[in-house]
């Protein structure tokens, strides 16, 4: 073999050699590591987005947007593709709707990989400005952000949206599933060139946009409560307040407001307590509005009647070892029960909660709705506390009676009181009425638990009464309207703190509804550790009424004409039927003419007289005549 054979020969085997290395290692990668390089080259070459779908708006009762989407843009880097990490960076950062600095954008633009995001939701015009720049690997994805258009309004009914565009309180939370949409997909390619392009986002890929929330609130009205709420807590320096306003015929919340409160467009800059609906999300000890349910219980089981004289102690009652004072040492002796009521006597009410007996105590409290959550719309609500009457010591009826030893929401409270404005059914408070989709069709509505009678309409109509006459003559009088006659409760209820009552730490409230006679509006006022005055009548009664004036003249609600020159038809017909009985004395009939129905129901009710009626609106005549004698049977004990 010559040198020229030996050298082709070498020539051979090195490239057999070679060849035999390119085979083994195209065996290496195709085969021993395959899925390990496909899965290299889908990262580096394709990345899979979430395509978001619109998020649905949040509305008032009458269409005014509370929440809603609008177009945005996101900005995301190919690290591989930046030329100058640190030029570019320093050109992204003098971006102002960009929340980073030069050095942590410039973290996110030498990171390993094939994607980055850089700033996620900014608004088009800086969407336009980093387009304008075209810098090389920096890239523009277009996508919705959650804006509140009326800030801080409703804000903790409403809730606020994170950044992943997931709701994280109130109906944005509760309604996620409805209101956000379902996604779709999108995926990312990059070209041999280094450039990127979008594939996918049709069909079964394409996102489907979320449904509408409609509310029941109404935002003028809200508008109102949260003002004169937060005029309040101002003035009186509180730590808080909270306010609902509802309408007591269907159980409609028409506003929700609670202080401390936040923006929603800027959550993350308020503290996180802020964010609570105190309203359903907190309890506390209502005090004398309580009362309301302890009258009822004891008028509806005829333990008391609204003239029935109490011992008032000269302002103290000792139970066991315990002695209970009237609020401000006051000192009260025989009294009326409705007196016991305007002057929101303590030791008055205790009598009439200690007559009832613990059980049917209890039984009432639960048929008002406490203990348990009311159901509405909104979630984190909590039922409040109300033990057992196994675990009651000796003195929990007592201190129930005056509104101590259980634990309420606002929402509870003035849900009662609108059980008594709707003549003593119940209804279920809702602040949804529906949810609707693109094309307008109804795809949701609450069906909130059915009416439920607490009390017989004869009671609530004495109680009214004498809630009448809390705000005309007693503690409530600051509520009073020049136009509307209101029927209210005032609360001041010292705070718990462990092992008693704070001596400083009040809380104070005012309960109500508004007309009296033909309620439209139930509203209670809760304001939080006033300091200069504790007492509800003074710090929370006012509110009450820079809430229901002009709420009242924005709903077009007829004034409360005096009664006696209405004239309503058809009339109703008032006739009294008499009774033997074994106690009795003689007695006149009152003259009820001209009054309205329910009213007259109450007057007659409370001289003793049972009351048939034919018709509806005001009395035009009445049987027996005014003035006439008649034989009066008295419940036992009655004076």
């Amino acid at each position: 073999m010559n040198a020229s054979q030996r050298r082709l020969l070498q020539i051979f085997a090195f490239l057999a050699a070679w060849a035999l290395v390119v085979v083994a290692r195209l065996a290496h990668v195709q085969l021993v590591h395959h899925d390990e390089y496909v899965a290299r080259a889908q990262r580096q070459q394709e990345r899979t987005l979430s395509l978001e779908p619109v998020r649905g708006s949040i509305l008032d009762r009458n269409g005014r947007v509370l929440a809603e989407s609008v177009a945005a843009v996101s900005v995301y880097a190919d690290p591989q593709a930046i030329v100058d990490p640190d030029a570019t960076a320093r050109t992204l950062a003098r971006i102002p709707s960009i929340d980073l600095n030069k050095d942590e954008i410039e973290e996110k633009l030498t990171a390993n990989g094939g994607f980055a995001w850089i700033a996620r939701q900014l608004p088009l015009e800086a969407g336009g400005a980093i387009r304008n720049l075209h810098l090389p690997g920096i890239y523009l994805l277009d996508e919705h952000r959650r804006t509140y258009p009326k800030g801080s309004l409703a804000a903790n009914v409403v809730g606020y949206v994170g950044v992943d565009g997931h709701g994280l309180a109130g109906i944005e939370h509760g309604f996620e599933g409805l209101v956000r949409g379902r996604a779709g997909k999108v995926t990312l390619l990059r070209d041999a060139r280094r450039g990127m392009y979008f594939v996918g986002g049709e069909g079964p890929n394409k996102p489907v946009d979320g449904g509408d929330v409609v509310l029941t609130i109404d935002a003028v009205v809200q508008f109102i409560t949260e003002r004169a709420l937060a005029n309040a807590v101002a003035k009186w320096h509180g730590v808080g307040g909270m306010a609902v306003v509802m309408d007591p015929n269907d159980g409609s919340i028409l506003a929700m407001a609670s202080l401390p409160s936040f923006d929603p467009n800027h959550y993350r800059d308020f503290p996180a307590p802020t964010w609570r609906n105190r309203n359903v999300q907190e309890i506390y000890e209502p005090g004398s509005t309580f009362k309301i349910v302890t009258a009822s219980a004891g008028l509806e089981e005829r333990v008391i009647t609204p003239s029935q004289i109490l011992d008032c102690g000269n302002g103290a009652i000792q139970i066991g070892n315990v002695q209970i004072h009237e609020h401000g040492g006051n000192r009260y002796g025989l009294m009326s029960f409705e007196d016991v009521m305007l002057h929101s006597s303590n030791v008055g009410a205790i009598r009439v909660g200690m007559s009832l007996g613990d059980d049917r105590f209890y039984r009432y409290i639960r048929r008002f709705g406490f203990g348990e959550r009311t159901g509405i719309e909104l979630p984190g609500e909590t039922p409040g506390v109300l033990r057992r009457t196994t675990r009651w010591s000796q003195i929990s009826a007592a201190s129930i009676s005056i509104g101590q030893e259980i634990g309420v929401t606002p929402l509870q409270v003035v849900a009662a009181f609108s059980t008594v404005a709707n003549g003593g059914v119940r209804v279920a408070p809702r602040i949804v009425d529906r949810v609707v989709d693109s094309k307008g069709d109804v795809v949701y509505r609450p069906q909130p638990a059915p009416p439920v009678r607490v009390i017989s309409e004869k009671t609530a109509a004495v109680l009214n009464e004498i809630l009448k006459a809390v705000v005309a003559r007693g503690t409530g009088e600051n509520a009073a309207l020049e136009e509307h006659i209101v029927a209210g409760k005032t609360g001041t209820a010292q705070k718990a703190i462990r092992g008693g009552y704070s001596a400083d730490r009040f809380v104070a409230s005012f309960g109500g509804y508004v007309p009296a006679d033909r309620p439209r509006l139930a509203i209670l006022v809760v304001i939080d550790e006033p300091k200069g005055a504790e007492y509800g009548g003074t710090v929370a009664a006012p509110v009450f009424k820079q809430i229901a004036e002009p709420v009242l003249r924005y709903l077009a609600v007829p004034p409360s004409i005096p009664a006696r020159t209405l004239r309503v038809q058809p009339p109703a017909l008032a006739a009294f039927s008499q009774e033997p009985a074994s106690s009795a004395r003689t007695g006149r009939v009152p003259d009820l003419r001209g009054m309205d129905a329910r009213a007259a129901v109450a007057s007659a009710t409370a001289a003793g007289l049972r009351v048939r009626t034919i018709g509806s609106g005001v009395v035009q005549s009445q049987i027996p005549m005014p003035g006439d004698v008649l034989l009066l049977r008295l419940s036992e004990g009655s004076p």
